[in-house]
């Protein structure tokens, strides 16, 4: 290898070390380029206010760069002369930036959210050649039922990683300049599984239950003492849930949207209209069974109210609504089943009975309903 095209080689490497040692030296900053670590929001709910922490460059979104672009900022006289700063000088300017862009920071619940500036922590100067984080917390007031959260990151800020924090299965997402984000359950579950969602959306629909237990339970046992018989207690109890789940479905998906207040004294009327009947026919028909899947409805539209309040996961709504409504249901068949089994207990093989019984029972029913309907107008 002592022969021309050695000494070729050899020549080419020269030239390219020669090169690298000509750039080391003219652009010094190649090599100590600042790294940028990404702006992140962090978000969490607490009581009715939502808050809001912002870990950004706040010097380079001063001098109108992209944070997450240090090329197009480490040698800008503004961003410099920013970042030379003591906390003190800066923070004025980043509040005044700060009431111009969160104009821009859109958060809706499902409403526009009014941002409000609380402050922002900025580090001591340091190393002016790395870039500095401050953490700027907002906080908006949230309605009154607000469930789910939409986020429309600005234009020209750069790309951010969206953060929930404090709730089970937090969402975690990436959003560019002027993305918008999806709609993000408040009280988490938006990472969870379809396993994950029907787990969990079960057990709330039978916090629920245990929560506001007796309207639906006052509607179960109108459909027991119809003839405290077996069949027909089965049959209604089977179209009773099938309602359940289409008001569901209907409300959830926004098909129905019913003012909670009309879905509540229509649940009352449908108790009474149903314990009514139970004293004028004794006898399963098909018009009860359409009454008893109209009441069910009825009822699935509160539990897709209250559902809604909770919020869904955008990616699993219907393992939510199917895990909620069957969390709600199965406590609604226990009662039934035990209505029906302590009123055989009582009755045993005697026909006349039940007949009393059901007679009774389903009197009282009506009458609290009845007081149920009247009651606004009472306490008025």
């Amino acid at each position: 290898m002592n022969g021309p095209a050695f000494r070729a080689i050899l020549r080419v490497l020269k030239t390219c070390a020669l090169s690298i040692i000509v750039l080391l030296t003219v652009l010094p900053g190649s090599v100590k380029a600042q790294t940028a670590p990404p702006t992140v929001v962090d978000f969490w709910v607490k009581a009715d206010t939502l808050f809001l922490e912002v870990k950004l460059n706040a010097e380079a979104m001063l001098a109108g760069a992209d944070p997450t672009q240090p090329e197009t900022y480490s040698d800008d006289t503004q961003y410099r002369s920013l970042r030379r700063m003591v906390s003190s000088e800066l923070e004025p300017q980043i509040r005044d930036f700060v009431q111009v862009w969160k104009q821009s920071l859109v958060v809706e619940a499902p409403d526009r959210l009014d941002l409000s500036y609380e402050g922002v922590r900025i580090p001591v100067v340091g190393d002016t050649e790395k870039v500095r984080v401050s953490r700027l917390l907002l906080t908006a007031r949230l309605p009154d039922h607000a469930s789910n959260l939409r986020l429309t990151w600005p234009q020209y800020s750069g790309s951010v990683v969206l953060r929930q924090q404090n709730v089970m299965a937090p969402y975690t997402g990436f959003l560019t300049a002027g993305e918008i984000s999806p709609l993000i359950p408040l009280q988490g579950g938006a990472s969870l599984t379809t396993e994950q969602t029907l787990q969990t959306y079960f057990a709330k629909g039978i916090s629920r239950f245990v929560q506001s237990p007796l309207k639906p339970s006052i509607v179960v046992l109108t459909l027991v003492m119809l003839t405290l018989s077996l069949r027909p207690v089965v049959s209604q109890v089977a179209f009773l849930a099938a309602g359940v789940f289409i008001g569901l479905g209907l409300g959830t998906y926004g098909v129905l949207d019913v003012p909670e207040n009309v879905q509540d004294q229509a649940l009352v009327a449908s108790i009474i209209i149903l314990a009514l009947w139970n004293l004028v026919a004794r006898h399963l028909q098909v018009w009860r069974l359409l009454a008893v899947l109209a009441a069910g409805c009825v009822q699935g539209l509160a539990l897709a109210s209250d559902l809604t309040r909770i919020g869904v996961p955008p990616d699993h709504l219907a393992p939510a609504v199917f895990g909620f409504g069957v969390g709600n249901t199965l406590p609604v068949i226990l009662v039934a089943v035990l209505t029906f089994a302590c009123a055989l207990l009582v009755a045993g093989g005697s026909h006349r009975t039940r007949g009393r019984i059901s007679v009774l029972a389903s009197m009282l029913i009506a009458g609290i309903g009845v007081y149920w309907m009247a009651e606004p107008w009472l306490l008025a």
